[in-house]
């Protein structure tokens, strides 16, 4: 396990893919088919920032994935978001930001299904190989786009396909989303089940091959109950 903080160039060298394959392609998979039991409704379609929480965490993928040269690509983005329950309601959202919209029949048996069907359909319909894959949750509204593009850089200057990039918030260290797993985790995300999601492997097969990046703002909370979302309204202007 590596740590690495934000901004700071790091040595990765035991790790490096001895072919330099840059630029690297990148897919996102954007979880968004939680039942949010806690909540007691859809927390992504809660109001931020006078669109929705879901609006600000597409917003900041996007740019960070690409920045200007999304807007200016007319080609389909290896970008998919896994729905639920809610799909009509969330798809209009995500498809606005170059997201392809998929849905989950069953998100009662918990994130990892969304995981693994996310994963697949880049797999499988990406015209071009991908390095690696960033998985990202749809009810982090801190989340910003200079985050994301920290959390790509990291991979890209550590490149090897067994690379796993987490970011770690704030003066405790939490670690949180989104988490980019490289290509040789593709087919270990797909067999993931339950709710451990990406955890299985962080803490398991690909614990040897993390590398922790440090994020000095404490802005990677996700909202679970109304308590959370009533406690990063507080907030709402940060970033702005």
């Amino acid at each position: 396990m590596t740590n690495v903080k934000a901004n700071c160039n790091t040595t990765f060298s035991t790790m490096r893919d001895p072919i330099d394959r840059r630029p690297l392609h990148i897919g996102i998979v954007l979880l968004v088919g939680g039942q949010a039991k806690r909540m007691g409704c859809n927390k992504q379609l809660l109001p931020w920032r006078g669109k929705t929480v879901l609006d600000a965490v597409c917003g900041a993928l996007q740019c960070g994935w690409g920045g200007s040269v999304v807007s200016a690509m007319s080609c389909k983005l290896p970008f998919v978001a896994v729905t639920g329950d809610d799909h009509e309601k969330l798809e209009p959202i995500v498809t606005s930001y170059g997201f392809e919209a998929i849905r989950n029949e069953h998100p009662q048996l918990g994130q990892g299904v969304s995981i693994a069907m996310g994963v697949r359909h880049l797999v499988e319909t990406s015209p071009i190989p991908l390095d690696g894959i960033l998985c990202s949750v749809g009810d982090q509204p801190l989340l910003t786009s200079a985050v994301v593009h920290e959390v790509i850089s990291a991979f890209s200057e550590n490149f090897h396909s067994k690379t796993i990039v987490v970011p770690h918030y704030g003066e405790n260290y939490q670690s949180g989303n989104p988490v980019l797993f490289g290509s040789h985790w593709f087919d270990f995300l797909q067999q993931i089940q339950g709710d451990q999601g990406g955890k299985t492997i962080i803490r398991g097969d690909g614990k040897d091959y993390v590398l922790k990046l440090w994020i000095r703002d404490d802005i990677g909370d996700d909202i679970d109950t109304p308590d959370d979302f009533e406690r990063l309204k507080h907030r709402e202007s940060e970033a702005l």
